[in-house]
C-alpha cells in the first residue's frame, strides 16, 4: 500500500512539474522576432470591443508570418485571458488591464480599442435628455461594477454631488445603483420596472431604446467631458504581450489590419451583424444606428493618448499609484 501511494504521489508530482514547465514556457515565450510558425491568439469580449477586430477574423488569418486565432468571450471571462496569459492580444476594460500590469502581468497597453460608448436610457414624461435632476431619488441598473462603466458612472454622480447607495430606497439627493451582469440583465430590470433607468454600452443602448420604446437618454461621455474638459474617455484597451509589443514589424501590420477592419465596419453597417454572427459569436446584434456610437478607435497610442489614459485612470481609480507605473503600462 505504501509503495502504491508513493507511486501515485510521484506520478502526480511529475505531472504537476510538467504542467508548471509548460505554463512557464508559454508565459516566457519570446515573440519579438520572426513569427513564422507561431500562433498568435486574440481575445475580445462580446459586444462593442469585438468590433475592433471583427473583420480581421477572415481577412488576417496570417499576420507577419504568424497564424492568427480570434475569439469573442463573455465579458465576465475576458480578464482571465490576460491573467492566465492564454491570449497574446486581449481587448478588455482599460482600468482592469492596466491594473493587472501594475500587479505584474507581462503585457503592454498599445491602443485604445474603444472610446466611451456608455449611455443611460429610460422613459420620461417629456422625451429628451436625462438630467442629473431627473435621476435624483431614482434607481439605476448598471453594467460594469468595478470596471470602466461602473467606475465612470460613479465618478460622474459623485462629482455632481449625488450620493450613491446600493440598497434600500434613495432619498432626495441620492441614487441607488443596482449592478447587473450584462446588458440583457439591465433590460430585464427596465422591463419589470425594478429600476427607473439603465446604464449600458452600445449596441445595447440603441437596441433597447427601439425595442422598449424608450424616449430619454444621458450621454455618459458628455457628462464625463464636462468634468474633465475632454470629449470622451478610454473604455477598452488593446493589451499585447510585452515581447510581441516590442516586435515593430508585427505591430505595424497589426495596426494596418485594425485600421482596415474599422473601415470595413463603418462602411458596411448593414452587414456587420450577420458577419459577426457567422465569424465570431452567434448572438451578436449591431443595429446600424449604433455602429458609429460604438466608438471604435484601435490606433497606436500617442504620447498625448498616454497622458489622457493616466488622467482618466487617476480619476476613476485614485487609490492606484498610476504615475509610478507609466513605464510598466506602456
Amino acid at each position: 500500500m505504501k509503495k502504491l501511494l508513493l507511486v501515485i504521489v510521484s506520478i502526480l508530482l511529475i505531472a504537476t512539474l510538467a504542467i508548471t514547465f509548460v505554463a512557464c514556457g508559454q508565459k516566457d515565450k519570446d515573440l519579438s522576432g520572426d513569427l513564422t510558425g507561431e500562433t498568435i491568439k486574440v481575445a475580445a469580449p462580446e459586444g462593442t470591443p469585438a468590433l475592433a477586430i471583427c473583420h480581421m477574423v477572415t481577412e488576417n488569418t496570417i499576420l507577419f508570418g504568424a497564424t492568427m486565432e480570434y475569439k469573442a468571450v463573455a465579458p465576465a471571462l475576458i480578464a482571465a485571458e490576460l491573467a492566465s496569459g492564454n491570449s497574446d492580444i486581449v481587448i478588455m476594460p482599460i482600468n482592469a488591464g492596466a491594473k493587472k500590469i501594475v500587479d505584474g502581468a507581462n503585457y503592454k497597453l498599445v491602443s485604445i480599442a474603444v472610446d466611451g460608448s456608455l449611455y443611460m436610457i429610460g422613459k420620461k414624461d417629456v422625451a429628451g435628455a436625462i438630467t442629473m435632476d431627473d435621476i435624483k431619488g431614482k434607481k439605476i441598473a448598471s453594467i460594469g461594477q468595478g470596471a470602466v462603466p461602473g467606475l465612470t458612472l460613479e465618478y460622474v454622480l459623485r462629482s455632481n454631488n449625488i450620493e450613491i447607495i446600493y440598497e434600500g430606497n434613495p432619498g432626495t439627493n441620492q441614487v441607488l445603483i443596482q449592478y447587473v451582469a450584462d446588458g440583457p440583465a439591465a433590460r430585464v430590470a427596465l422591463v419589470n420596472e425594478s429600476v427607473d433607468f439603465a446604464v449600458v454600452g452600445e449596441p445595447a443602448a440603441t437596441a433597447f431604446k427601439g425595442a422598449l420604446s424608450l424616449n430619454a437618454e444621458m450621454d455618459i461621455q458628455a457628462e464625463y467631458g464636462k468634468l474633465a474638459g475632454v470629449t470622451t474617455y478610454p473604455q477598452a484597451g488593446l493589451f499585447v504581450k510585452a515581447s510581441l509589443a516590442s516586435n515593430t514589424e508585427f505591430m505595424n501590420k497589426l495596426f494596418e489590419a485594425l485600421a482596415a477592419s474599422k473601415t470595413w465596419v463603418t462602411s458596411n453597417k448593414t452587414a456587420v451583424t450577420e458577419y459577426v454572427q457567422t465569424n465570431l459569436y452567434s448572438t451578436a446584434s449591431f443595429p446600424e444606428p449604433a455602429i458609429d456610437r460604438c466608438a471604435i478607435n484601435a490606433k497606436a497610442l500617442t504620447e498625448a493618448d498616454k497622458t489622457a489614459i493616466i488622467s482618466f485612470l487617476k480619476r476613476i481609480m485614485p487609490a492606484v499609484q498610476w504615475d509610478n507605473n507609466v513605464d510598466k503600462i506602456f
